[in-house]
């Protein structure tokens, strides 16, 4: 065993397995013991200060615990995204256990769990996957609660999507009590952030909440600028003891200047005529001045949800989203030279607009047989989603722009483009009407069986760059899982899980292929400690992509690609921890391990980490309880681009904060960022990339009214 792995199972091995009576001991002169409290936590993170939560409905919309959960889960809680200072999802996933986020652009964002794709996310339990497996611009995390994760496929509830993991953000909701608060974050590159956050009842029966965020930004690519504006407003009213109707709207606008549409060339023929690796400056983007990328988001929501007199409760929600993009972009390609002469660009114009809308009703409840208690859930859902995209060209001269003789030297500054070229674009409906049942049974008093099924429909019209997207589907995703309580602090666990795609790709004889079908395997043990303050989990899991289509050849007589399925499969082990450890301390710790095979039982995607670690500490001393002190520590093994010379070392990331809590109104925060100043790529799966940020720092008060 090498150093760094020597390292990882030393600190793996003894925050698992250390007894937890040792973590409850007083050490003499130094921590207290931890405080439990009976129900301490419920769904809700804000204001707990706690790193983990005591239910979630993402798997199963049953409020199950993380324990009672027979897959891997967690959640990134509003204490962690105020000590992190995290402004956006893709900063919030960083942090989050087995999640890659993979900045393939400044604007474009995949993300990745077990070695495959995440194109399920959803809102408050609700959504349909990503168009392209991807997000344009970025979230605000203002609004939101909280993230839950789902690791592994998860098909009772989404029915379409990856067996990658499921990403539910939860939003937050209008409190009893008036509070409010505004935070004002100041970083380098003129990082200026602000957010207002407002909330209280406005009548007896009434209560509503409101929060405004925006943030200007400079950035360490030369000429991005990105602004990020985001308002909410939520309101909810008591209509009788037992009924609740809610309302809300959000809008968000991600604005970007000189955003990169692809990214850096990666490699170099040199003059003895091999291939290596380019090393730019960490300022270095490819984009052109004029270019940018706009993209608005609004989505609003209606809820009705009714308790009835035997204690079961039915939910009825309808949601709309509405997304426009605009955007102009040029691309660079070609073969490098070593004098870095030889690219050229290809300038591209879209519009895009797509229309989402949602409905779903679910039953929930309890019920006994004997001394034995059960939960039950039964629901329908519909969702439709209309796409349209206009895409100009400029080919007027070539491909729109001449060679770039010096890419080292590139500002960005050529000549605006003349759009008159018009391509195909896309069109295209989407539909999904599914069923599904779902309950945890007890078969005894620690053997619990949680099973259901998901009936789902699906049809897909239209076109996409001239290629058809004709689909119809009708599939049973089933949901079985296993827990066993083995003490009053551990369980056992195993589930098998499902999830499915629809593909218009077509194969040598033109038969569009069979969906992508992906499965998840998992056997684990998960602790609750503290009345359910900590939580840690171990897994082993195989995930399964199967039927993916992939490039075979080219029909000359249609001219056009032919594909076949193909089998991918990862294997891997998972640890964490996340919760309180004492009064002082509090934490959440993740380690992965993952192998991926293509489908000639080769390795794959070895762009992918195969182990990684990340840890998130915040600590409350005794002696000075106003402050707090924490860090995020990240590591990565190192990663390759096979057939390539493109590669990335192992590295270490490291992060900061120190929080003081002036009075019970005013607190200031610091956080610095990379603080090793580590040089690395964000991303080449795709053989391209930009540098991550170096070094910053930021500084932020808060007020709270």
């Amino acid at each position: 065993m090498n150093q760094p792995k020597a390292l990882l199972a030393s600190i793996i091995t003894s925050l698992l397995f250390t007894p937890l009576t040792s973590f409850a001991e007083e050490p003499t002169g130094k921590l207290k013991t931890v405080k439990v409290e009976a129900n301490a936590l419920g769904n809700t993170t804000e204001q707990t200060g706690a790193y983990t939560t005591g239910s979630m409905n993402t798997a199963t919309k049953m409020d199950l615990s993380v324990r009672e959960t027979p897959q891997s889960v967690a959640v990134i809680t509003s204490a962690q995204i105020e000590d992190l200072n995290i402004s956006t999802i893709n900063e919030a996933l960083d942090t989050a256990t087995g999640i890659t986020v993979k900045r393939t652009e400044t604007d474009r964002t995949y993300f990745e769990a077990r070695g495959f794709d995440i194109n399920n996310f959803q809102v408050d339990g609700l959504g349909t996957p990503l168009h392209w497996d991807l997000l344009e611009g970025d979230i605000d995390m203002a609004l939101y609660d909280r993230v839950e994760i789902i690791r592994g496929a998860s098909g009772l509830m989404s029915g379409l999507g990856s067996p990658a993991a499921t990403i539910n953000l939860v939003r937050k909701r209008p409190t009893a009590e008036t509070q409010a608060s505004l935070n004002l974050t100041r970083g380098r590159w003129d990082d200026t952030r602000a957010v207002l956050d407002a909330s209280g009842s406005l009548t007896s029966g009434i209560r509503a909440r409101a929060v405004v965020s925006e943030q200007s930004k400079d950035s360490h690519l030369q000429d991005y600028h990105k602004d990020l504006s985001t308002s909410y407003g939520v309101i909810e009213a008591d209509l009788g003891l037992n009924t609740l109707l809610t309302a809300g709207i959000s809008r968000q606008k991600s604005e970007a200047d000189s955003p990169m549409w692809g990214a850096l060339t990666l490699t170099y023929l040199g003059d003895d005529g091999k291939t290596y690796m380019t090393n730019f400056d960490q300022s270095m983007n490819s984009s052109a001045d004029w270019a940018y990328w706009d993209v608005q988001t609004t989505k609003s929501f209606v809820e009705l949800d009714h308790t009835w007199d035997n204690g079961w409760n039915t939910k009825a929600t309808y949601t709309r989203t509405k997304t426009r993009g605009a955007q102009e972009l040029l691309y660079v390609y070609g073969t490098l030279n070593e004098d870095m002469s030889g690219l050229g660009g290809w300038a591209g114009k879209f519009d895009r607009e797509t229309d989402q809308e949602q409905f779903d009703l679910a039953t929930t409840g309890s019920f006994t047989t004997g001394s034995l208690s059960h939960q039950f859930v039964v629901g329908f859902n519909q969702a439709e989603s209309d796409l349209q995209e206009r895409a100009l060209y400029d080919y007027t001269t070539g491909n729109g722009f001449p060679a770039i003789d010096n890419m080292a030297t590139w500002t960005g500054d050529t000549p605006h483009p003349t759009f008159n070229d018009e391509e195909p674009g896309s069109a295209i409906t989407d539909k999904q009407t599914g069923a599904y049942i779902a309950g945890q049974f007890s078969l005894s008093d620690d053997l619990k069986l949680l099973a259901g099924a998901r009936a789902a429909r699906y049809n897909s019209s239209g076109s996409s760059y001239g290629a058809a997207q004709a689909t119809n589907e009708d599939v049973v995703v089933p949901y079985v899982g296993l827990t066993y309580d083995i003490s009053q602090q551990l369980t056992a666990y195993t589930s098998y899980t499902e999830t499915f795609t629809p593909q218009t790709e077509l194969d040598a004889q033109l038969d569009r292929l069979a969906p992508t079908t992906g499965v998840n395997k998992e056997l684990g043990v998960k602790g609750e400690f503290f009345d359910g303050l900590l939580n840690t989990s171990v897994a082993v899991f195989a995930t399964e992509l199967q039927d993916f289509a992939i490039q075979l050849g080219f029909n000359e007589e249609t001219g056009k690609f032919y594909y076949g399925g193909a089998d991918y499969e990862s294997q891997g082990f998972e640890l964490e921890l996340a919760g309180q450890i004492t009064d002082q301390l509090k934490m959440t710790l993740g380690y992965t391990s993952l192998t991926v095979d293509d489908h000639q039982g080769e390795v794959a995607r070895t762009f992918t980490p195969k182990q990684s670690l990340k840890l998130s500490a915040s600590f409350n001393p005794e002696w000075q309880p106003a402050l707090t002190l924490g860090s995020f520590v990240e590591y990565r093994s190192d990663t390759y681009l096979r057939g390539t010379v493109i590669k990335q070392d192992a590295l270490t990331l490291v992060d900061t904060f120190a929080r003081y809590q002036l009075n019970d109104h005013v607190a200031f925060g610091l956080n610095l960022n990379n603080i090793t100043n580590e040089s690395y790529l964000t991303s080449f799966e795709y053989a391209q990339a930009y540098y991550a940020e170096p070094r910053n720092i930021s500084g932020s008060v808060t007020v709270k009214f």
